[in-house]
């Protein structure tokens, strides 16, 4: 069988990182699905947006059963060739039609409601998906300055600030907590160097670059918590983790 073509790292699906490679982006949402594996135990799995699927082979270490379901074609192939696996599965279906054969004790969608227009209707599809007392993780960028019409990021419909993101949970889910993602430690030379105008020109260095991976360990970029204090304020990434009700 001929291999799927390599997915390109747009910024929009996340690559796993090769060895010697270096990217922040890939390391934080690493994160969130480590996290998310503690929930996961002997768990069915749904893990909707799975893009790369690396997050999903990830939890199969430790769910019963994981189904990673995108609507990108190529992104399927790539995670079938890499993650499948006698309990995990992968199948192309968009958020609207979501496999329902049976419900799920555990649904997780990291970074995608941001590319929904209507982002209730997503939270009502993945309660569907999940069975009563089941666990929900959604995850989105903390957005704490909106761009101008036409400037933001052109693949974001919903962006979100923590206000609105508690609001759009509270409007579907009685029991949650939004937690946050945040770098692991305080760092006074990380906070000076995000300030600088070339600290953002880091993004477009390659992750095998000497001075990514220099800088990467002086300001210990890719080392995350959680944390559920100053959510709205310090946190890089919002977590909500929702549990269905009857």
């Amino acid at each position: 069988m001929t291999a799927p073509p390599p997915l390109q790292d747009t910024g929009e699906r996340m690559i796993p990182t090769a060895e010697g490679e270096v990217s922040v982006v890939f390391s934080r949402h690493r994160f969130a699905y480590e996290y998310a594996a503690a929930f996961a135990e002997g768990a069915r799995v749904l893990d909707v947006g799975c893009g790369a699927g690396y997050g999903s082979g990830l939890l199969a270490a430790r769910a019963a059963f994981v189904l990673g379901v995108d609507q990108d074609a190529g992104a399927v192939a790539y995670c079938r060739n890499r993650y499948e696996a006698p309990n995990v599965r992968f199948e192309r279906a968009d958020a609207a039609a979501l496999p329902l054969a049976e419900p799920f004790d555990l649904t997780i969608s990291y970074q995608v409601i941001e590319h929904v227009r209507d982002t209730g209707a997503f939270l009502d599809r993945l309660k569907q998906a999940t069975r009563p007392g089941g666990r929900i993780l959604v995850s989105t960028p903390n957005v704490r300055t909106f761009h101008a019409p036409g400037e933001g990021n052109p693949f974001h419909f919903s962006e979100m600030n923590y206000a609105q993101f508690e609001r759009l949970i509270a409007s579907r889910f009685t029991d949650y907590q939004i937690l946050g993602v945040d770098h692991a430690r305080p760092s006074r030379l990380r906070a000076w160097a995000q300030r600088l105008p070339f600290y953002r020109l880091g993004r477009l260095l390659g992750r095998r670059s000497p001075v990514k991976r220099a800088a990467a360990r002086a300001l210990r970029l890719t080392d995350y918590r959680i944390i559920t204090e100053r959510v709205a304020e310090d946190a890089i990434d919002l977590l909500a983790v929702c549990v269905r009700g009857d």
